[in-house]
């Protein structure tokens, strides 16, 4: 493996080793600390940069739709980053390609009469805009057959709301459902208004599309306060006028979808992996601060503080440390699965996948199995020495698990399925995770900055040791009591989904879907109140609001209601 030119300083044989006086660790061969990692932790705050990277990709650029034209300047953007941090072994590697690309550059709605309101809006995903503002009318769709007939021919140029029965688009079938949408087809509206869940926006969407079939249809959702106060307006007989102005266009493909993978080689075991990221790709409700520009941020700012200490040190690391930042993660962690499709020889390589995707909190912990436990204990020594300093607010423990837990939704799982240690920091603090997630709420202003700078040093220290180790993460029972290993499909309530839907196609033995009555074929069609016809979907509606859950699946032609319980 070549060295990079920016990198020769520390050409030589130098790897970390004790400090004077220290004795290495039993399992790793590691002090509690080297030259290194004191570099790392006394640089002084003001001098960290991870909140200009922060700003520099959800202010500079913003939403990062996986293919949309801010995605891609987004990992171009980081690998000139990475480059500027003096690593040579960077690159941009595509792992597919789509037909059709969206591009969301603005969306603006508002209330004109009875009174002046500006609007809290979404609209879903590579869904058409509008062609400008435009204005008209709000009115109640037809609550049942007889309010359809007498509707006929009064709707058009109308923004319809949507209350009690949604009608199903594009769809054969019999029943008021199908009537509604024929009738609303067929009236030339100019689109349906629904309510959100709460006072939270989400934005989600289907890819699924192709340029010879493309969307027409717009559904714009709208905060639920703003929906009920249009509607009380029309129970009092008042004329509600609205305007909304989409910005959003579709990009005729193929369209490359990529990873940023960027590397400081190893000295002594450069074909060893140790990896740490996150994804690049966000939601375009908002700027994807959280979900999940802070841990790009970190993913950046870890390697800018490796590289600097290297050079200050003369040290190298003993493995190859990785820095990855994929793309598809919110479509289905497609980025890292097909990464790893396409290097499947790398996986027995990888000592272990460290990913930070759950916000700006605190990083304050992992997970490991009894056989990774002494390891990690001498492996993050300087992160627990570094968060007892910082104060209780930045504590940090290890939880022994029986098994790697599956399932959380981020890009370690592709790596687990692959038989690869995979892990997702565990996070506490002040920022409400569940109220930023895919909502209007993820912006710039919401990530705490002092977290940050922490979780920065977090990740750099966690990266240089574990390539330090004298060893590999070890797998022994890294999947024991089956949570952990490979396994084909994605469980989730007690069920396995096919590769394609949320067709239920096996359930976990004494699982809630297994008790309640599911069975293989079911189709999962809604979760609460949210229709869901993707994965992401699906785990979208079971994070939010309460545990207690109504999950609608499809069996044979009858909508069938079930209640579960969920907890992240």
């Amino acid at each position: 493996m070549r060295i990079p030119a920016s990198l020769l300083p520390l050409a030589g044989t130098l790897l970390a080793v004790p400090l004077p006086g220290q004795d290495p660790g039993p399992i790793t061969g590691l002090a509690p600390t080297d030259p290194v990692c004191e570099s790392i932790r006394a640089l002084p705050d003001e001098e960290l940069r991870v909140t200009e990277w922060l700003d520099e990709l959800v202010n500079g650029i913003g939403p990062r739709l996986t293919s949309s034209s801010a995605c891609t300047e987004a990992c171009e953007w980081a690998a000139r980053r990475f480059r500027d941090f003096g690593l040579e072994q960077v690159r941009l590697e595509a792992w597919g390609e789509w037909p059709v690309g969206f591009d969301r550059r603005g969306m603006k709605g508002r209330v004109v009469e009875p009174a002046k309101v500006p609007l809290v809006i979404t609209t879903r995903s590579w869904t058409p805009g509008t062609d400008g503002p435009v204005r008209g009318r709000v009115v109640r769709a037809p609550r049942n057959p007889a309010e359809l007939a007498a509707a006929r021919g009064t709707l058009g140029g109308c923004w319809v709301m949507l209350q009690g029965t949604r009608p199903r688009f594009g769809r054969e079938g019999e029943g008021f459902a199908f009537d509604l949408a024929r009738f609303l087809d067929q009236e030339g509206i100019l689109g349906t208004l629904v309510a959100s869940r709460g006072e939270l926006v989400l934005t989600s969407g289907n890819p699924r599309i192709t340029w010879e079939d493309l969307p027409h249809r717009i559904q714009i959702t709208v905060r639920r306060d703003q929906f009920e106060r249009m509607a009380a307006w029309l129970d009092e007989g008042r004329e509600v006028v609205a305007e909304f102005d989409l910005d959003q266009v579709f990009v005729k493909g193929p369209i490359p979808l990529y990873n940023v993978v960027a590397e400081i080689p190893g000295a002594e075991k450069p074909e060893e992996l140790v990896i740490v990221g996150g994804h690049i790709d966000s939601w375009d409700g908002a700027t994807g601060t959280n979900d999940n520009g802070t841990g790009c941020a970190t993913t950046l700012e870890a390697a800018r503080l490796i590289a600097a200490a290297m050079r200050e040190t003369g040290l190298r690391p003993r493995r190859t440390i990785r820095f990855m930042l994929w793309s598809g993660e919110e479509q289905g962690l497609l980025g890292s699965r097909g990464y790893i499709a396409a290097h499947p020889e790398e996986n027995d390589r990888i000592s272990a996948v460290i990913v930070h995707d759950g916000g700006t909190n605190v990083l304050s912990g992992l997970l490991a199995t009894p056989h990774m436990m002494p390891m990690f204990e001498e492996v993050l020594a300087p992160v627990q020495a570094l968060a007892d300093a910082a104060g209780e607010e930045f504590a940090f423990s290890l939880r022994e698990v029986e098994g790697l837990p599956r399932g959380i939704g981020s890009d370690h799982d592709s790596y687990l399925a692959a038989g690869v240690p995979g892990f997702f920091w565990r996070q506490h603090g002040e920022s409400n995770y569940n109220r930023v997630h895919h909502t209007q709420y993820d912006t710039f202003d919401s990530a705490i900055e002092r977290y940050q700078l922490h979780n920065a040093r977090v990740v750099a220290l966690a990266a240089w040791r574990f390539a330090n180790a004298e060893g590999m993460v070890p797998r022994d029972d890294m999947g024991s009591g089956g949570r952990g290993g490979p396994r084909r499909g994605r469980r989730l309530l007690g069920v396995r989904l096919g590769e394609e839907g949320l067709v239920v196609t096996g359930l976990t033995e004494n699982g809630q879907a297994a008790k309640l009555g599911l069975k293989a074929g079911d189709r999962i069609v809604q979760v609460g109140d949210a229709e869901v016809t993707t994965r992401e979907e699906l785990i979208q509606a079971l994070r939010s609001g309460p545990p207690e859950k109504k999950v609608v699946v499809r069996r044979d032609g009858e909508l069938l209601s079930f209640n579960f319980r969920w907890e992240r």
